[in-house]
């Protein structure tokens, strides 16, 4: 539940604040701000995050394994954070995107930051200690919101957003620093160093190629069609990415330490496994279909008319939403048993065949973009399912089993809408949002109880009675 509030404050308190400066900034402000941020990301991505993910998977990671580690995103971030502030006006003219040099060196401070807390953040997770974290998405993101909107209601433009990435990145490393109640030492382990380095190359070539793989169609949508069009692509990508983090990344965070411990419990961790599979599906996918269904009532109602060239992006991404919030714990089942070789291999395919096909379409518009993105995701997704169960020993049978109920219940969720709101066509989209969300949620509650097998009710029962205190025979 921490995990899930600390992803919850960041993404939603985000979401929010770039609703209220997506009313009063351009849209190409925002693209050239997706642009520098996808170059920040990618490198903590690629460095920071590969590092921590080797400290993470380890059953008990020691003191000097933790210093090792911080050093080594240290050593890393200097030296990046230099070659991107000199190579800022190549790329501002490499891409002919006028203004990137200016966002791309601001937001590059973002990267000493990020390394200075990067391992105080993977501490606390293994650790499973997530209100800290919780905490530090609260407060850092409402400042640097605060920051950024009243810069921008100053007149200031692309200041604004820059000056909101910056503010909540250090308030992150002050927070971060203070709650973890962690020093680190000048300790420098030479077999921390050579155990870290050796796992992390494979996380890291496999987090290059899936960085690739989700986000370098914002990079070929600013090459081949300009700063705007990147703006209202990242937005349609925005809101159903959104969903994506609040609920499966903070599920895939507890499930990596989680699995991890159960490790060499065979039964044990196929059962956790299945389980978590079906409970996301169960959870992300009437999100995921709604969505698709009022998106251009709600981006009319968040972000205004402006913004509507981001509705078919937003409704094409959102088919692969589902599958990709299920999909995380297939990277972590890999990562436990010891095949990040495996994810890897598949992250480069991933890669490979999106590049492919951004270059061959996204010149042809954003709808083609979005096409490109989502179709061969679908194509692959089964990959990616085989490449866990077979580490595990689950049959077909049984992972689609436990997919099948959420499906069911949001396709006839799916009917029920439609066929409310093709009774609501001069209706304001707000009043078809506040009518058609409760309707929806009531018609998949009320489908998904009765095609749910008894022994998830069971389990949901067992959770809501955990997370309310309630005693489970009042549930019954």
């Amino acid at each position: 539940m921490w995990s899930l509030i600390d992803n919850f404050a960041r993404q939603m308190i985000t979401l929010l604040v770039f609703i209220v400066l997506a009313r009063m900034l351009s849209p190409v402000l925002f693209g050239l701000l997706a642009t520098a941020i996808l170059i920040v990301q990618g490198f903590k991505s690629i460095a920071f995050d590969a590092i921590a993910t080797a400290l993470v998977r380890k059953k008990e990671p020691s003191d000097a394994d933790y210093s090792t580690g911080f050093w080594m995103c240290i050593g890393l971030s200097l030296p990046f954070f230099i070659a991107l502030f000199v190579l800022g006006p190549y790329l501002e003219t490499w891409t002919g995107a006028e203004g990137l040099s200016q966002v791309v060196r601001g937001v590059s401070l973002m990267i000493l930051f990020m390394g200075l807390a990067r391992i105080h953040e993977a501490r606390l997770t293994h650790q499973m200690d997530f209100r800290p974290l919780a905490i530090r998405s609260f407060l850092s993101v409402v400042a640097g919101g605060a920051v950024g909107i009243g810069m921008a209601y100053y007149g200031y433009g692309v200041e604004a957003l820059i000056a909101q990435q910056l503010v909540t990145s250090i308030a992150e490393f002050i927070l971060l620093w203070s709650l973890s109640k962690w020093m680190p030492s000048f300790t420098f382990s030479k077999t921390s160093f050579l155990e870290i380095a050796h796992y992390s190359k494979h996380v890291s070539a496999t987090a290059m190629t899936n960085f690739a793989n989700q986000n370098s169609d914002i990079f070929f949508v600013t090459y081949y069609l300009g700063a705007a069009a990147s703006g209202f692509y990242a937005t349609g990508k925005r809101i159903t990415n959104t969903l994506n983090i609040v609920i499966s990344t903070a599920l895939m965070r507890v499930s990596l330490p989680a699995f991890s411990r159960l490790q060499d419990q065979e039964e044990e961790l196929r059962r956790t496994y299945l389980h978590s599979t079906a409970l996301t599906a169960m959870a992300t996918a009437p999100l995921f279909v709604g969505l698709a269904i009022l998106s251009h009532d709600i981006v009319l109602v968040l972000l205004g008319e402006k913004w509507l060239p981001s509705v078919p992006v937003m409704q094409i991404i959102t088919i692969i939403g589902f599958l990709t919030s299920i999909g995380y714990y297939n990277q972590s089942i890999m990562l436990v048993r010891n095949k990040p070789q495996w994810q890897t291999r598949l992250a480069l395919l991933y890669a490979v065949t999106n590049i492919a096909a951004f270059v061959a379409f996204t010149r042809f518009g954003l709808i083609y973009t979005a096409l490109a993105f989502s179709l061969r995701a679908l194509l692959l997704f089964p990959v990616s399912v085989w490449c866990a169960i077979t580490l595990i020993s689950v049959s077909w049978r049984q992972y689609v089993s436990g997919l099948l109920p959420a499906v069911v219940a949001a396709t006839a969720m799916a009917v029920g809408v439609l066929l409310a709101a093709s009774f609501m066509p001069q209706v304001s989209p707000l009043v078809r949002l506040l009518t058609l969300i409760p309707l929806g949620a009531i018609c998949y509650a009320l489908v998904l109880y009765f095609v749910m097998p008894f022994s998830y009710r069971t389990l949901v029962l067992k959770l809501f009675a955990r997370l309310t205190g309630w005693p489970r025979s009042a549930l019954s």
